[in-house]
């Protein structure tokens, strides 16, 4: 039986992994930087990667949205025969369809290396061929775990899905201290495909502890089946837009030098951290409660609600965002700079990521409007702004880039987000008769004034340190970065109690509510 208990403890699970599966994500993220640098190598490993990374995870969420209902319908009444039915039809149908797209696009490499990137020279195409060879296969396994999570999120077990992605990290480490040494990238091109493989295949003998049997079935007009496509649609739709606009974003940085596709990958990879951590943190529980409002028809306490989540978030983006442009340089040298990773590298990527930093609050904020929808049941609406701000988008990528390289695609989603952040602000606010925004936007004038001050402190504090001590040792970085950080941070909890910014009591009110209904469930 599904209780408010277990539900709660199911978010708790589920952010406990996904924090584990960030950080491994992002300590990937610094070992790769340490054995490949801003390489061409690293360039044509993350050209190789987009398209089947970027459309196996549109697929896997989309699955999963129609995917979960329709096995819940069944599942409510015991009929686990047509629950397996729909999950067998599912897999055996996907498997067919995505091995000949990938047998079609290993066999056509090098044609699709030249489109992901029209400035790669010849030896890199053939690279970048031969590496969209070694992963495309891992869009089946990746696709596969959409139906995989499906099936034990709605068996109430949500620990080996949410821990995916951590398991995907560690064997892409592993591959880069192995087999890079002797292999190069192309170890850890093989490294990548056994790790998504590795994450769909762990979760299988977990679904037959949970009532799945194999059948090689292909009920394609089987009712739930039909209802799954139906409702994944519009999901679809929606999740391609990234991996569309990362398609754009990489194929013009291919045209900006060697190297470029690496720095803004790992730019944004920085920013996704602090928006990762803490979206979650927030969004996961609030969306349960938004949805019950909804359902209860209590609109004005699903207002306030929404603000409420909005303004914890707030409080913490504000900060990072003036702490990641401050730092920019100190940052990514801590993290980065080892190995094929040298000072040169950190400066394009420093420069990109001072950009990307100015999109954490937006994209929180696009996020909690998104969730607004869905919890009144429209996913229409997002999708077609999401659909319409992508096209913006791809038009500031191609203007921006001439005038200010890696950092103007940078600019271009910051723009775009803010852009998609304040048209779900205006339709949700008709939907809703009105959104308590006054407090709202008095309460980011306050914060941005006080991350303006805590900004310049960490910089001056940074210089200083920077000055007198020695940055080519780990150590020495950590100081620098950790104590201007730390200063930054006490000139901004300063600055909000000076300028009174009266939601952080509120914010740590709910933080603990929040904690206490994880930990003990509330009904």
């Amino acid at each position: 039986m599904i209780t408010g208990k277990s539900i709660a403890k199911g978010a708790l699970v589920v952010m406990t992994a996904t924090l584990l599966s960030r950080l491994f994500g992002f300590f990937r993220e610094m070992v790769i930087a340490k054995y490949f640098g801003l390489t061409g190598d690293t360039d044509a490993y993350l050209v190789a990667f987009t398209v089947p990374s970027g459309v196996a995870m549109a697929v896997a969420a989309a699955i999963t949205a129609g995917f979960v209902p329709v096995l819940n319908s069944y599942l409510v009444v015991n009929d686990r025969e047509n629950a397996n039915r729909v999950a067998n039809t599912l897999i055996n149908t996907l498997f067919i369809v995505l091995l000949i797209i990938a047998g079609v696009a290993m066999f056509q490499a090098p044609a699709l290396a030249r489109v992901l990137a029209p400035g790669f020279g010849s030896n890199s195409v053939l690279l970048a061929a031969e590496l969209i060879r070694y992963m495309f296969p891992a869009l089946i396994f990746v696709s596969l775990m959409g139906i995989a999570s499906g099936f034990l999120n709605s068996h109430q077990h949500f620990l080996f899905p949410a821990l995916g992605p951590m398991v995907t990290s560690i064997v892409i480490i592993g591959a880069a201290l192995v087999l890079s040494p002797s292999m190069g990238i192309r170890g850890l091109a093989a490294g990548t495909m056994a790790g998504f493989a590795c994450q769909f295949l762990i979760q299988v003998p977990v679904m037959y502890k949970k009532g799945f049997r194999y059948k090689p079935e292909l009920s394609v007009f089987h009712p739930g089946v039909v209802k799954v496509f139906k409702l994944m649609t519009p999901v679809l739709v929606a999740s391609m837009a990234p991996p569309l606009l990362l398609v754009v974003e990489r194929g013009l940085a291919s045209t900006l030098g060697t190297g470029s596709i690496a720095a803004l990958n790992y730019a944004f990879r920085l920013m996704q951290l602090p928006l990762g951590l803490f979206l979650m943190a927030v969004a996961v529980p609030l969306f349960p409660a938004l949805s019950a409002l909804a359902a209860r028809n209590e609109m004005e306490r699903l207002k306030e609600t929404m603000v409420k989540g909005i303004s914890m978030l707030a409080l913490v983006m504000a900060p990072a965002s003036a702490g990641l442009i401050a730092l920019n340089v100190p940052i990514v040298r801590l993290l980065f700079e080892r190995g094929a990773f040298g000072a040169k590298d950190t400066i394009p990527t420093a420069y990109t990521l001072a950009f990307y930093a100015l999109a954490l609050l937006p994209l929180a904020v696009r996020d909690i409007f998104r969730r607004g929808f869905y919890a009144l049941q429209n996913t229409v609406t997002p999708v077609i702004v999401t659909v319409a701000v992508l096209a913006l988008n791809v038009v500031l990528d191609l203007f921006l880039v001439k005038l200010m390289g890696i950092g103007g695609l940078a600019l271009g989603a910051v723009l775009s987000a803010f852009t998609e952040a304040l048209v779900l602000y205006v339709l949700l606010n008709g939907k809703l008769n009105g959104l308590p925004v006054k407090p709202l936007l008095i309460l980011l004038l306050k914060l941005a004034v006080a991350s303006a001050f805590m900004g310049v402190a960490a910089y001056f504090s940074s210089g200083m340190i920077g000055a007198k001590t020695d940055l080519t040792t780990g150590t020495g970085r950590l100081i620098q970065v950790g104590v201007a950080g730390v200063l930054g941070l006490v000139v901004y909890f300063a600055a909000i109690i000076v300028l009174r910014v009266e939601e952080i009591r509120e914010a740590l009110r709910m933080a603990r509510s929040i904690w206490k209904k994880a930990v003990h469930g509330v009904q």
